[in-house]
């Protein structure tokens, strides 16, 4: 398909590290709203066909868009910090420098103008935009959760699967493992972390050294969306949640998924009603008109009030 254009960017953390995107901009009116797009581990930029689609699509009616490579895209791939060489990606990043990196898409923008933004996640990126929202005090944004899933679930079912242990007892070995004289890349056995899904679409081996473990099982990925744990947060921004109804990485039911959120996310609008898989295949469109209508409605409110 026909895609708008874009142009890269590229802006910096606070730890120095170049960040790589695209970025679409509808036109030059004043107070354009702009999406910024916050992929999963091992995500990036550009993969997902679902973008290919809102890059053109999100343009064409009015708001621009950043798609951008977090810290933690792709598994393990070079970056630069200070034009110094370093590695990155999903299988050594720490996972809470992704909040440094929304962070930076976010003054990267409002240096460009841009005082409207809307954080939208997929995957594991909504678990990283509800982690940002509660911890930078940012309630002015109006945020889109893609296919958000339990990941502590997911992680606790396959443990279960291909170790015979839980969570605390995964931490607690990997913290007792003998340290590699190369702790960068201290890379586990391939069976440590992945994802054993409902469904055959959704049953993989990730590789992941200690260190990325650690921070993903001890972080936010494994707290806010975590119905087990069930933490102690509400978040009152607009919200728009999109729950697929054959998403092999979900654990529960969406009745149950949507009971939950409903306790934790106060001004919440649900499209649960699409037949998809946890990567939006074959209900593009129709979810991005379903997302350009709740914004457009979530204007006309602001305006109205």
């Amino acid at each position: 398909m026909e895609s708008a254009n874009g142009k890269f960017v590229c802006f910096s953390n606070s730890k120095n590290l170049e960040l790589i995107g695209l970025l679409f901009e509808a036109n030059n009116r004043p107070n354009t709203p702009i999406i910024i797009h916050i992929h999963g581990n091992y995500g990036n930029f550009y993969n997902n066909k679902f973008l290919w689609y809102m890059y053109k699509f999100y343009t064409e009616n009015g708001f621009a868009f950043l798609s951008f490579n977090l810290s933690a895209h792709d598994g393990l791939c070079e970056g630069y910090r200070n034009g110094d060489l370093d590695y990155i990606g999903g299988g050594v990043s720490d996972y809470n420098e992704s909040l440094l990196d929304i962070d930076a898409a976010i003054k990267f923008v409002g240096q460009r103008g841009y005082n409207q933004i809307i954080l939208q996640g997929h995957s594991l990126g909504c678990d990283k935009i509800l982690d940002y929202i509660l911890n930078f005090d940012s309630h002015e944004y109006k945020i889109i959760l893609l296919s958000p899933v339990d990941s502590y679930a997911v992680q606790k079912r396959w443990l279960k699967i291909h170790k015979n242990e839980t969570i605390s007892e995964q931490i607690q070995r990997l913290k007792c493992l003998p340290h590699s004289n190369n702790t960068l890349l201290d890379w586990l056995d391939i069976e440590e972390y992945g994802a054993e899904g409902l469904n055959a679409d959704w049953i993989y081996k990730i590789p992941i050294t200690k260190q990325a473990l650690l921070s993903i099982l001890q972080g936010s990925a494994f707290k806010y969306l975590n119905l087990e744990y069930n933490a102690d947060f509400t978040i009152d921004n607009p919200a728009f949640v999109f729950l697929g109804k054959h998403d092999g990485l979900q654990m529960s039911s969406q009745k149950d998924m949507r009971f939950f959120l409903s306790k934790h996310l106060i001004n919440c609008y649900y499209e649960d009603s699409l037949d998809s898989d946890h990567d939006i295949i074959g209900v593009e469109q129709e979810l991005i008109k379903a997302i350009i209508f709740w914004l457009q409605k979530e204007s006309f409110n602001n305006r109205s009030d």
